[in-house]
């Protein structure tokens, strides 16, 4: 393996902890899960973190956790959505020696896969789908600075599990 640490970039639904998970298992790597890691950590809801403590102590709290994640070698990082707002977190992922994928998902493939999920605190909007849209266009400028980037749209597991070994080989 040609990397020791790969991390998914991306929007909420566009497959980051469904592949992360499935590549850890393949190729024997840690799973970091950042969402989770810091649920556990804060032992509280990132919906609720939000609510009671905003969004900006949550983005604080989230780059400790990724500097911590990176610290390890052989291992998957399955980053929130937001992880690339903040200049300092985008440093830290575009590393040299990080490869860092942004898998990318339409919009209404987006909606499709996160409708029903209640979780998501940017997503407690009228129009879902208007919401992922400005999402998208304030972050993609960033997710586009990844190494590379896999449409995950109409693709398997395997099939993005593939074309990421294929970089990493």
């Amino acid at each position: 393996m040609k990397y020791k640490r790969i991390a998914l970039i991306g929007m909420m639904g566009s497959g980051k902890s469904t592949v992360a998970k499935a590549l850890a298992e393949k190729i024997n790597f840690e799973l970091q899960e950042l969402d989770e890691i810091f649920e556990k950590e804060e032992n509280i809801s990132i919906a609720d973190f939000f609510r009671k403590n905003g969004e900006e102590n949550f983005r604080i709290k989230e780059t400790q956790i990724l500097k911590n994640a990176l610290k390890k070698e052989n291992t998957i990082i399955s980053c929130g959505g937001g992880i690339i707002i903040k200049k300092e977190n985008r440093d830290l992922l575009f590393q040299k020696d990080i490869l860092t994928i942004y898998l990318k998902a339409d919009k209404n493939t987006i909606l499709k896969r996160i409708k029903k999920d209640t979780k998501r605190p940017l997503l407690n909007t009228k129009n879902q789908l208007e919401t992922i849209e400005e999402i998208l266009s304030n972050r993609e400028v960033f997710y586009n600075q990844a190494k590379y980037t896999i449409k995950t749209d109409n693709k398997t597991i395997e099939d993005i599990i593939k074309e990421i070994e294929q970089i990493n080989e």
